[in-house]
């Protein structure tokens, strides 16, 4: 989801004391020997961050205040851990900023399209789009990581399918209460009142994040990195 009116000065600063910390943390704990000393994983990394972004455009503008699209942040997790998962969505958003300039250039001058390039919401969806599907996706993981009934079937659609399924929710519900704790009465109004977008979200999402959690766990099970073959078939 991503804001189309710019943010009020609350709402913009609350969001960005809770993504520096999460950047933070994010950068400091994310695999970097792993990804370095890897072409393959830095191709798949920088072909996400794009693929997200060509993703993210097609979006559903509601009342031109909100832009809601899919998120896919549940098997970006599940493929690269939730540190990449924060940096990848991050860098996504910048991506998808990028994107907009010549599709608005399309209707505008270029003058005008590039002075509509603004970064004042980019807090605000970072924390909406990548922090709470991520958060929630690693909270399932450790869930199903600490259920005693293992099988694959409990990765590929516990966490991809229904994990994907709620964040779309959970998405909602996060983002009325950032709105109504800053005050923000126009994002909350329109978010409330279209609170069924995000259910009707639950299932695509769910089946699109399952489908690719499910291909890339058994085509390339050494990309994903939180699978683990012993874990969920026994395999020593």
């Amino acid at each position: 989801m991503n804001l189309l009116l710019a943010p009020n000065s609350l709402l913009f600063w609350l969001t960005i004391c809770i993504t520096l910390p999460i950047l933070l943390l994010a950068v400091r704990h994310a695999p970097w020997h792993q990804v370095l000393t890897s072409q393959v994983r830095q191709h798949a990394l920088f072909a996400t961050i794009l693929a997200l972004a060509l993703l993210w455009l097609l979006q559903v503008s509601v009342r031109d205040t909100l832009a809601i699209h899919p998120l896919l942040m549940t098997v970006t997790t599940m493929v690269f851990g939730w540190s990449l998962a924060i940096l990848i969505g991050a860098m996504a958003l910048v991506a998808l900023e990028i994107y907009q300039v010549p599709l608005h250039a399309l209707t505008l001058d270029w003058d005008v399209a590039v002075a509509q390039f603004d970064l004042s919401t980019l807090p605000v969806d970072f924390c909406l789009s990548v922090a709470v599907p991520v958060g929630w996706a690693w909270c399932v993981l450790w869930l199903v990581d600490r259920w005693k009934f293992k099988n694959p079937f409990t990765y590929f659609w516990g966490v991809g399918f229904f994990g994907a399924m709620l964040s779309c929710i959970w998405l909602g519900l996060a983002a009325m209460l950032l709105f109504a704790v800053t005050g923000s009465d126009v994002q909350f109004a329109t978010t409330q009142e279209h609170f069924i977008v995000f259910v009707l979200m639950t299932f695509p999402e769910g089946f699109v994040n399952g489908l690719i959690a499910t291909v890339m766990t058994v085509l390339y099970p050494d990309m994903v990195k939180t699978y683990r073959d012993d874990w969920y078939i026994g395999k020593e």
